[in-house]
């Protein structure tokens, strides 16, 4: 299994590449570029909150009560006055911090049903309606940001999968296959409670017609390359030919 470290660099390499590659495609600014990175970071070590008590664990909840608290401050800092966003955002960091990680602590087993195809849809989803309701991000950024959880999410799977696999020794660890399932069936109930709140979360997303919308435009310019040329003349403002010139 791969390390917290390993996942933490990983993860913010291989998304902001990704971030850098969408927002030179959608025309995105600086900040929103940056809100991707975070997203795809967050989800490239989210699916490690189930591990037991240890000093990655509580490393992580005290990085995401951070992350969370700062992000929802920024997102508000034009709505409320700085008693009531400090208040609110330190609140907002115990909660993740101290509750949320006992309740993780609790009720997850680690490489169970957090560590699943299932569970990184999940991410993408609750990211999304986070961004949208908590941060104020529009549709298309929100949409963005859940693609990019999702995105991370499935980069730490796939890191879990890849050091299962003793490559000096040319042996397959206990451990592969663990990591990138579809569901976990020897946790059923944990499976049926992902799928819940995946399913319950959709009805809380932005509508998803600008995602579409940048959907389309990303394959356009990076797959089609009829519509790729045409979207870069657009985008170099490319001036009419003059008449008269061939």
């Amino acid at each position: 299994m791969a390390d917290f470290s390993t996942h933490l660099v990983g993860a913010t390499a291989i998304c902001s590449f990704a971030a850098i590659v969408v927002a030179k495609a959608l025309d995105l600014p600086g900040t929103e570029t940056l809100a991707l990175v975070a997203a795809g970071t967050a989800g490239g070590v989210l699916p490690d909150i189930d591990l037991e008590r240890a000093t990655p664990t509580r490393i992580l909840f005290t990085v995401l009560g951070f992350v969370g608290a700062l992000t929802w401050l920024f997102a508000n800092v034009g709505r409320f006055g700085a008693l009531e966003l400090w208040a609110a955002g330190f609140a907002l960091y115990l909660t993740i911090r101290w509750p949320l990680a006992w309740l993780f602590g609790k009720f997850t087993v680690h490489r169970g049903s957090l560590h699943s195809l299932v569970a990184a849809v999940m991410c993408g989803v609750l990211t999304t309606v986070f961004a949208w309701r908590v941060c104020g991000a529009t549709p298309r950024l929100a949409w963005l940001a859940g693609g990019f959880g999702t995105f991370g999410y499935l980069v730490h799977l796939s890191l879990d999968e890849f050091y299962s696999v003793d490559f000096s020794g040319a042996r397959i660890r206990r451990s592969f296959g663990t990591a990138l399932k579809p569901l976990d069936l020897r946790r059923p109930w944990g499976s049926f409670a992902v799928v819940v709140v995946t399913l319950s979360g959709w009805f809380f997303t932005p509508p998803g017609a600008d995602a579409i919308t940048a959907a389309h435009t990303l394959h356009a310019s990076l797959i089609d390359p009829r519509l790729r040329s045409e979207l870069l003349l657009q985008r170099l403002a490319w001036p009419a030919r003059p008449p008269g010139l061939p």
